[in-house]
């Protein structure tokens, strides 16, 4: 942590001496749901989509295991739909990496809630967008608000009674237009044994490239100005490599228009990460120069952290 800092703070273009501190990893960007605040949902994300094949999860993980902390295994798409899901979460956590991953939880029957204690898994957020159905549905398109909530009390009722130390677990919803008065009621339905944090998650424009998503909104939410933008903390602290093996910059290029390179063309994750276009990209964020990447143009996402010389905060606002 404090080389990345250290890197960051320089702004150096390569960071020497230091991995990413989170890894991302998109197992599939295939979903089963058409959700409003979603570019998946909204059928924007053009690009092919597909599940990673199991030789390049694994070479991935071979690769980063010896020096990354953490890996979240979704970043677009439902991680439930990969055949090989629980697979992917015990081979990474035999070698040696935290787990995370996040489900819309429609999927997340008793086969599947199982499979998912016994993998090793670290966290889980089980997201559900509202307290009342008209509400839920609305949001999360082709999805039954009855049935996800039971899924989600039968894994929390399941992971109580696992004989082993199981995932920490948070109940998540969005807090935007529709759902922001049920966010108080949420919390206190959600407080019970079993459930390690509800998780108010503040609304992410995805770099404010959708104007369906705009619209969603808080209409009382602040925004940061573009005048005060800072280098974006995502380049130098965490690495997003897509299902086909294509790095970005962060899961706000959703469509890959902004790529950095490949992992399994360009010989792995560091070769891209530390590569030619990401210290390109670096450097027009030290600039203040975006105005040709799409994902970073208009984007105020830059402003939910900062890191500091030990730790780094995370995709959250600073009042969170």
């Amino acid at each position: 942590m404090p080389a990345l800092y250290r890197s960051y703070k320089r702004g150096d273009d390569v960071v020497e001496g230091a991995y990413p501190d989170r890894l991302y990893i998109e197992t599939t960007n295939v979903c089963n749901l058409d959700c409003v605040m979603c570019p998946t949902g909204l059928h924007v994300l053009d690009r092919p989509n597909g599940h990673m094949k199991w030789d390049l999860f694994t070479m991935v993980i071979d690769e980063m295991a010896p020096y990354v902390k953490t890996t979240t295994l979704h970043i677009w798409g439902e991680p439930l739909l990969h055949p090989r899901f629980a697979e992917m979460i015990r081979y990474a956590r035999e070698a040696g990496i935290n787990v995370s991953i996040s489900t819309n939880a429609t999927l997340l029957d008793e086969e599947k809630a199982a499979a998912l204690l016994s993998s090793g898994l670290s966290e889980i957020y089980l997201c559900l967008d509202g307290m009342k159905a008209e509400t839920y549905e609305a949001i999360r398109k082709k999805a039954d608000f009855e049935q996800t909530k039971a899924n989600i009390e039968r894994f929390i009722e399941m992971r109580r009674a696992y004989p082993e130390k199981g995932p920490k677990t948070y109940v998540q919803i969005i807090e935007m237009e529709p759902t922001k008065e049920q966010t108080e009621e949420f919390r206190t339905f959600w407080k019970r044994p079993g459930v390690d944090r509800v998780n108010v998650k503040a609304f992410d424009s995805w770099g404010n490239q959708v104007k369906e998503i705009n619209r969603l909104r808080d209409t009382e939410a602040e925004l940061p100005s573009l005048k005060g933008r800072y280098h974006c903390p995502l380049l130098w602290y965490h690495c997003h490599v897509y299902h086909d093996g294509t790095v970005t910059c962060c899961d706000r290029d959703y469509g890959a228009k902004y790529p950095l390179g490949n992992v399994a063309e360009s010989g792995g994750v560091m070769k891209v990460w530390n590569g030619p276009k990401m210290a390109e990209l670096r450097r027009k964020h030290l600039a203040k120069d975006v105005r040709d990447v799409a994902p970073c143009r208009a984007c105020t996402e830059w402003s939910w952290w900062k890191p500091g010389p030990f730790t780094a905060r995370g995709n959250a606002p600073e009042d969170r």
